[in-house]
């Protein structure tokens, strides 16, 4: 199983690096830079996106040990969204993890409607390196609630802990995302990120 999931980890950095035959600087479209504090039940996280207006923050509590409410105040430009979500662990087994998740887009004014999206997530992990799958469908609003994927997110990771104790750990993760459309958009690349996290829980 160790091998699979390296094996995963090294396929998914090379296709991110050149899937769909993209031009190398079209390869990556940008970048995102997290920090966390997290404690026993809460969690804040703030995020910046390089070169874009588009930032959030979002705070979670942990409800049962399976089940987590989370807020999201994001703007981006002139926009500004809400979005409350409720993220339901369903299993861990060893290194595999599944969750599935519900989110309400609420926008302010009218230049964009509010929405639904449901998302699962599936994620492999040995030791600090780790793979993450997300197939996402939007509903309400423009969308066709045809109930197609409308997108997929991938990302690929490594965990470097900075600092650990009993009661508290720094961790910096560097990672790679890439994004595709879904099945009506022949799951073209739409974007590919670098991104970091700096994670502190106390």
């Amino acid at each position: 199983m160790n091998k699979l999931l390296i094996t995963l980890f090294a396929t998914l950095f090379l296709v991110a690096c050149g899937a769909q035959d993209a031009e190398a600087d079209d390869n990556w479209n940008t970048s995102e830079h997290n920090f966390n504090i997290n404690g026993d039940k809460w969690g804040l996280e703030i995020r910046a996106i390089g070169n874009d207006d588009y930032d959030h923050v979002e705070g979670s509590l942990k409800l049962t040990d399976s089940l987590t409410a989370a807020v999201r105040y994001a703007e981006d430009g002139e926009t500004t969204e809400i979005r409350p979500k409720l993220t339901h662990s369903l299993l861990s087994v060893g290194p595999v993890g599944l969750k599935h998740r519900i989110e309400y887009r609420y926008f302010e004014g009218d230049a964009t409607d509010d929405s639904w999206r449901y998302r699962i997530i599936a994620k492999m992990d040995v030791g600090p390196i780790w793979v993450k799958a997300q197939p996402r469908w939007e509903l309400g609003g423009n969308n066709t609630n045809d109930m197609k994927i409308d997108d997929i997110k991938y990302e690929a990771g490594y965990d470097w802990t900075l600092s650990s104790t009993e009661t508290s750990s720094a961790v910096f993760t560097p990672y790679i995302q890439y994004q595709t459309s879904g099945d009506e958009g022949d799951w073209a690349k739409e974007h590919m990120i670098l991104g970091t996290r700096l994670a502190v829980k106390f």
